[in-house]
């Protein structure tokens, strides 16, 4: 996706719904747009970190604090299998934020 910027310009200048990530998916150009982290606000379910795919290239797009979307992981997905380029995707989506606790000793 060699137009990750003009995509993520779209995105609101805020966290972005799980409903409009869906919506993304009805182009022929996005493979997959999810979001990692999603919380519930004003009866919407908000995200502020998401992972988009498409033949050629995954991102991972991040709402910072300050405002602002922002690529903060790109993969080329060039001749892989789709699959192993979102779990790659996903991995680096998740960083540093523990997705599920650690089982206390």
């Amino acid at each position: 996706m060699g137009s990750e910027g003009s995509l993520l310009e779209t995105f609101p200048d805020s966290k972005i719904t799980t409903a409009a990530l869906s919506k993304l998916e009805d182009s022929e150009a996005i493979r997959t747009a999810i979001p990692l982290i999603s919380e519930a606000h004003g009866g919407k379910e908000l995200s502020d970190r998401v992972v988009i795919q498409t033949d050629s290239t995954a991102i991972v797009a991040v709402y910072g604090d300050a405002g602002g979307w922002r690529v903060e992981h790109r993969l080329n997905a060039e001749g892989r299998d789709p699959k192993a380029v979102l779990d790659e995707a996903m991995t680096a989506g998740q960083g540093e934020i523990s997705l599920v606790e650690s089982p206390e000793e």
